[in-house]
């Protein structure tokens, strides 16, 4: 077993999970069969074992795709804008261990020099397939915990910047399309391969309307940092959830959105088109106490992450706590409820020709329990994840 900081993980060429009940994105149901892995992707899907495989019983237990988060800023004490790579490093086990097998780090609003070294160290750390950058170009009104003087107008030239210190991998961003200079930065980003949300803003319907034509194609942390809704100034809330080509992240902690709010939200949007987020910040598993996030100074009280003028600051959930929320408050199956943290973040950020289904070709990246998540196992790139 090779063994790195809590989580050990044993190193097999060839895995054969057999009679398993796996789930298919597709039809959005659980079917019996087994899944084979080689080289840490899925190579068959109901074949025969290989006489070479480790092979797991999978009888009476479930199988679905690994957890996609897109909207993170930390855990565990640490938090992406000033983590160093070793704590990037434990941040992402703790991801893992609590069934998030792909971690988007989310960069809040920092001095810009700051916000290059962050993209840097989580491009050099390994672990991630991309970054979100959730700050800077944000409206002033709308700003939630972020620091109103580490704000800015988009930039073309810090576009450049900031993919010159993520390139290769991907970069998402969040911002207020109604700032000056959006809309011509925005379409040097999708020119750039560069995905954009719109989010932290108070963009008026017409203006979210001209921005979504302008190619952004998501709505970051609905309903929370944007105009609220009013019948006859409907807003950029309104405009989202009247979209159906728009994703829209939702926090499903119960206290970011209601949970009749979230009712009301699936029964809206296309079924993939909903994103769940964690927007986690650094108490995530942590006790009680003052923390920080986006410059500002944060305190956690019961689990609710508030700044000292009663903004909301994060959440301090797991994906997973996420998703049991959202079957709960909508009072539907798993089924139904698991695209929202899996596939549909990995279209959002195109990502899913890699993850986030049960496919021959994509990393293989499960979650393995019985109901209700008992006795849940992660599987990471074909390997077999535990407590050391």
């Amino acid at each position: 077993m090779k063994t790195i900081g809590k989580v050990g993980i044993f190193v097999q060429n060839t895995l054969w999970i057999g009679q398993v009940l796996r789930y298919d994105t597709k039809r959005q149901c659980f079917v019996s069969g087994s899944v084979t892995v080689s080289g840490g992707r899925i190579t068959a899907l109901d074949a025969p074992a290989p006489t070479d495989a480790e092979r797991i019983d999978g009888a009476g237990q479930y199988l679905m795709p690994g957890l996609v988060d897109v909207h993170t800023h930390g855990r565990i004490g640490f938090d992406f804008d000033s983590a160093d790579e070793k704590q990037m490093q434990k941040m992402y086990r703790s991801y893992v261990s609590d069934g998030t097998t792909t971690v988007i780090p989310t960069i809040a609003s920092a001095p810009f020099s700051q916000m290059l070294q962050a993209l840097e160290r989580i491009r050099a750390c390994g672990c991630f397939p991309a970054a979100h950058l959730e700050g800077r170009y944000l409206s002033p009104k709308r700003r939630g915990a972020h620091r109103v003087d580490l704000l800015a107008n988009p930039d073309i030239d810090e576009l450049h910047t900031l993919l010159e210190h993520i390139t290769p991998l991907p970069l998402h961003i969040t911002l207020a399309p109604e700032l000056p200079g959006a809309n011509e930065f925005i379409r040097e980003a999708l020119r750039l391969g560069v995905t954009v949300s719109m989010g932290h803003s108070d963009a008026t319907y017409e203006q979210a309307q001209t921005a979504f034509a302008n190619g952004i194609n998501a709505a970051t942390h609905l309903c929370n940092a944007m105009a609220p809704l009013h019948h006859r100034a409907p807003g950029n809330i309104c405009a989202a959830l009247c979209d159906d080509h728009i994703y829209t992240e939702l926090i499903c902690d119960g206290l970011h959105v209601h949970p009749g709010m979230v009712q009301m939200i699936h029964k809206l949007k296309p079924s993939d088109r909903l994103v769940l987020i964690t927007d986690s910040m650094s108490a995530t598993r942590c006790a009680d106490g003052n923390y920080s996030i986006a410059g500002m100074p944060v305190v956690v009280k019961d689990g609710k992450a508030l700044t000292v003028d009663g903004a909301l600051a994060g959440s301090t959930i797991t994906l997973l706590d996420g998703l049991k929320h959202l079957m709960d408050f909508c009072h539907i199956p798993l089924e139904q409820a698991l695209p929202c943290a899996t596939i549909n973040p990995a279209r959002m950020l195109g990502l899913d020709q890699e993850i986030g289904s049960i496919e021959v070709g994509k990393q293989a990246n499960f979650l393995l329990c019985k109901d209700n998540f008992s006795d849940m196992q992660v599987i990471l790139n074909g390997q077999r994840v535990t407590d050391a």
